[in-house]
C-alpha cells in the first residue's frame, strides 16, 4: 500500500528528528564539558607525573653535593687528619685521593676544589693547584672581578656559572660556604656540574621536543634550553611561533624553579585524535538515526493512515484531527457507561485507600461510601458495623494477606460483610465488618473460630481486638480506636486471644490517686478539663506514680476525654496514641483533643463581604477535605457551586498562592507533624495526608522541604 506523505506525518518527523539533534548536542556538550576537560586533566597530570620524576633526579643528583659537603666539613675523619697534618706531597697527595674517592659514585659531579683562605693552594680530586693559576688558569668565573677575593665576600651557599678556560664546556658552580657546624672554617668547597647534564634532564633524547629552564629564587635564569631572560608565570608561553605548556615545580633541596615547556601540539595530540573520533562517531550516529526515524516514522504511521481511511474522513489529509473527531464522537456516545472495575489500575491499593478514608470519616454515610466503591464490588450495606484489629505474629513484617482472606472467608460466610488492610504498624490489620441486628455475639464466636482457622490451617497467629457495634459512620473512628485499644491488651492476656472493648475496666475509683482529679471531667468545659487533665498530670507526678502504671492511668485519662469529647477526634490523632512515650507526651496529646479549631486565615480587610464569606467557605473546605486521596480542584468545585477556573482565580487573586500548593502544603505540614512526633510507617504517613501515591508524595515533600520523609524524619525524631 502506497502511502502518503500528510503534513502530521512531517510535523511528526520533524519533532523526532529535533529531539535527535538536541540529544546529539546535549552529547557533544557534554563529551567537551566533561570528557574532554578529563581528558585533558589526565594528559596533564601524566606530564606532571614524568616531569616530577625528572625533578626528583635532579634533585636527588643536587642531595650528592650536600652530602659530600657534609662527609669533608663534619664527618670524614681521614680527610681531617690528612687536611690538619703538616704540608707535605704526601699529604697533599692523600687529600686528592680522598676527594677522588667521594666523587667516584657520582656520575653528576664533574669536578670539586677546597679552597682554604690562609692558603695558597687549591685542592681537586685530579690534582693540587696554586690558588691564581686555578681561577687564572683552569676555571673562570666572568661574574667576579677577583674570585679570590671575591669568595671571602659570600656568606651561606651561592650558585655561580663557570667555563673552563681555553675551553667551550660551561659549568654551574656550586659554592659552599662553612657553616657554623663546619670544622673547616675557613674552607669553601666548590663544586663543578656540566651544563650539559641540566640540559640533558630538562630536555631527554625520548622527549626531544620538550623544554626546560631553571630559575632561582631571585629569579636569575641558571640553565635553560631556550634563550629565556626571565621566569615564565603564564599557562602558555609561545617562542619561535610554537606554543609551549608551562608546568613549573619547586626543588625540594634548593630555592630553584624548574620550569618545563611542552609543545602543545604534540603533548596535547591525543585530545584532537578524540575529537575528532567523536565527532566521525556522531556524525555515523545522526546519519543512522535519521534513517531510523523515517522508516519507523512509515511503519508506524500505517496503522493510523488505515484507521482514518476506513473511517472515511481526510484519506490523505491531517489524520490526527481526523481522529480527534472520530474519539470525540465515540466518547460522546460512551460517556454515559459506567467504568468498569477491571479499568481502574491497582484494585487493591484502591480499595485500601478507601477503606481509609471511611476510618478518617471523610465519608457522611454508607451510601456516600457506596456511590464510589461499588465499581470496586466494595460496599457496607449492613445496619451494624464492628472494628476489628488483629495483631499479627510472625516472623516476617509482611501480614500474610492471602492467608487472612481464606480464613475470613471461611469463617464469616455469606451473613457479614468486610473489608480490610494494614493499618497503624505492618503487623496491624484492620477490619470493618458489616452485620445485622444482633449478630455481635455471634461475630464474637466466629472470631474466636477465625483464631483457631488461621493458627491450624494457615500457621499464623493473631489477637484480634473487638469494638463495640455501631449503626452510624461516624463513630467508626471511635470504634477503630475501641479495636486499637483492646488488641493491645495482648500484653497481659497473650496471644491466640480475642479481646473485646466492651471487657475492657474502663471505670475510674474515685478514690484512688490522682485517678481521683478526673471524677467530674465529663461535665465540664473544654477550659475547665484542660485545668483538670493539667492537675491531675501534676499529681501523676508529684506522686512518682511507676512508669506502667502512670501510662494506664493516661490511657484511662484519654479514654475519659474521648468519652466527653464535643466534637470527634481524627484517626491520625488516635494513632498518635500508641507512640506517646512520656507524661508530657500524654498532656500534650490531650490538651491538643481540647484545644479548639485553628482559625482560618483573615481575609483581606477591605474586601467585600459576599468575597470574604467565599473565601471563609473554601478555607474551611480545604480544612476539611486536604487529607483525601481523592481530592481535586473540580470537586471541591461542584461543592462550592462555582466553576473549577473561577474558584482557581478567585483563590489565585485573593491570596496570591493558586489552590494547589495551597493543599501541597496543608499536606505536607500535616506529614512533617506525623514524621516529628509518630513512627506510622511512610505508606500510612501518604494516606493520611492524601497522597494514594507514595512515590508522589516523596516527591512533592522533597520539592518543598528539601529532604526526602526519611531524612526529615531521621533529622527531627
Amino acid at each position: 500500500m502506497t502511502m502518503g506523505r500528510s503534513r502530521t506525518y512531517y510535523q511528526y518527523l520533524l519533532s523526532y528528528v529535533a529531539l535527535m539533534l538536541t540529544a546529539v548536542i546535549a552529547l557533544v556538550a557534554f563529551s567537551q564539558a566533561f570528557f574532554i576537560v578529563q581528558l585533558r586533566e589526565n594528559l596533564m597530570d601524566a606530564h606532571r607525573s614524568r616531569l616530577r620524576q625528572t625533578v626528583q633526579q635532579l634533585d636527588s643528583e643536587l642531595q650528592q653535593i650536600y652530602t659530600i659537603d657534609y662527609q669533608i666539613s663534619s664527618v670524614n675523619e681521614n680527610f681531617l687528619s690528612y687536611y690538619l697534618s703538616e704540608p707535605s706531597p704526601m699529604r697533599d697527595l692523600r687529600i686528592v685521593n680522598e676527594f677522588k674517592n667521594l666523587l667516584a659514585p657520582s656520575t653528576f659531579i664533574s669536578e670539586m676544589a677546597l679552597v682554604e683562605q690562609n692558603d695558597d693552594y687549591v685542592y681537586t680530586s685530579k690534582a693540587v693547584y696554586a690558588k691564581r693559576l686555578f681561577f687564572d688558569s683552569i676555571f673562570s668565573f666572568d661574574e667576579w672581578a677577583d674570585p679570590i677575593s671575591d669568595l671571602s665576600a659570600f656568606s651561606g651557599r651561592i650558585v655561580r656559572p663557570a667555563e673552563r678556560v681555553n675551553g667551550s664546556q660551561r659549568y654551574i658552580t656550586f659554592i659552599n660556604l662553612p657553616s657554623v657546624f663546619s670544622r673547616l672554617q675557613q674552607a669553601v668547597q666548590l663544586y663543578f656540574v656540566e651544563e650539559g647534564r641540566f640540559l640533558a634532564l630538562l630536555s631527554p633524547e625520548d622527549a626531544p621536543t620538550q623544554q626546560g629552564a631553571i630559575f632561582d629564587a631571585q629569579g636569575n635564569l641558571l640553565v635553560s634550553t631556550l634563550p629565556l631572560t626571565a621566569p615564565v608565570f603564564e599557562d602558555w608561553f609561545r617562542y619561535d611561533g610554537v606554543n609551549y605548556l608551562v608546568l613549573s615545580e619547586q626543588s625540594t633541596v634548593m630555592d630553584w624553579t624548574y620550569t618545563f615547556l611542552l609543545p602543545e601540539r604534540e603533548y596535547l595530540a591525543p585530545i584532537r585524535r578524540a575529537q575528532i573520533v567523536l565527532i566521525v562517531f556522531l556524525l555515523f550516529v545522526l546519519g543512522l538515526g535519521s534513517l531510523l526515524i523515517h522508516y519507523a516514522m512509515q511503519a508506524n504511521y500505517k496503522p493510523i493512515q488505515a484507521l482514518t481511511q476506513a473511517l472515511g474522513v481526510a484519506p490523505l489529509g491531517d489524520e490526527l484531527e481526523s481522529l480527534r473527531d472520530a474519539v470525540n464522537a465515540l466518547t460522546q456516545r460512551s460517556g454515559e457507561q459506567p467504568v468498569q472495575p477491571t479499568s481502574i489500575p491497582d484494585r487493591q491499593a484502591v480499595k485500601d485507600s478507601l477503606l481509609f478514608l471511611l476510618l478518617k470519616g471523610k465519608f457522611t454515610s454508607f451510601e456516600d461510601f457506596n456511590s464510589e466503591a461499588r465499581a470496586l464490588g466494595m460496599t457496607f450495606d449492613k445496619p451494624w458495623y464492628q472494628v476489628l484489629m488483629l495483631r499479627y505474629f510472625g516472623k516476617d513484617e509482611e501480614v500474610p494477606r492471602a492467608a487472612l482472606t481464606s480464613a475470613l472467608e471461611a469463617t464469616l460466610g455469606s451473613g457479614y460483610v468486610y473489608h480490610f488492610r494494614e493499618l497503624f504498624e505492618p503487623s496491624m490489620i484492620v477490619c470493618l465488618v458489616g452485620m445485622e441486628e444482633g449478630a455481635s455475639e455471634d461475630l464474637a464466636v466466629r472470631c474466636q473460630r477465625l483464631l483457631t482457622v488461621c493458627a491450624q490451617e494457615h500457621n499464623v497467629s493473631f489477637t484480634i481486638g473487638m469494638s463495640e457495634c455501631y449503626q452510624d459512620i461516624r463513630q467508626m473512628t471511635a470504634a477503630c480506636f475501641e479495636a486499637t485499644q483492646a488488641v493491645r491488651e495482648y500484653f497481659i492476656q497473650g496471644r491466640h486471644q480475642l479481646i473485646a472493648y466492651r471487657d475492657l475496666r474502663r471505670t475510674l475509683d474515685s478514690q484512688a490517686n490522682p485517678l481521683s482529679e478526673l471524677r467530674d471531667l465529663s461535665g465540664q468545659t473544654p477550659q475547665q478539663q484542660m485545668q483538670t487533665v493539667r492537675r491531675f498530670m501534676d499529681a501523676l507526678i508529684e506522686q512518682k506514680v511507676p512508669s506502667l502504671m502512670a501510662k494506664s492511668y493516661c490511657n484511662f485519662a484519654v479514654q475519659m476525654l474521648l468519652s466527653a469529647a464535643a466534637t470527634p477526634v481524627s484517626l491520625d490523632d488516635l494513632f498518635t496514641i500508641s507512640y506517646l512515650r512520656t507524661a508530657d507526651d500524654y498532656l500534650a496529646f490531650m490538651l491538643h483533643m481540647l484545644r479548639p479549631e485553628p482559625e482560618l486565615p483573615a481575609p483581606a480587610a477591605d474586601a467585600h463581604q459576599p468575597a470574604v464569606e467565599l473565601l471563609e467557605r473554601i478555607y474551611t473546605y480545604m480544612a476539611e477535605n486536604y487529607d483525601d486521596c481523592n481530592f481535586s480542584i473540580q470537586e471541591a468545585a461542584n461543592k462550592l457551586e462555582l466553576s473549577s477556573s473561577y474558584l482557581s482565580q478567585y483563590f489565585k487573586q485573593q491570596t496570591g498562592e493558586t489552590l494547589t500548593s495551597y493543599i501541597a502544603s496543608l499536606r505536607i505540614r500535616k506529614a512533617c507533624s506525623l514524621l516529628e512526633t509518630t513512627t506510622m510507617p511512610l505508606q500510612m504517613v501518604s494516606e493520611s495526608v492524601g497522597y494514594y501515591n507514595q512515590n508522589s508524595f516523596i516527591r512533592r515533600f522533597k520539592q518543598i522541604t528539601g529532604v526526602t520523609p526519611g531524612e526529615y524524619r531521621k533529622i527531627h525524631q
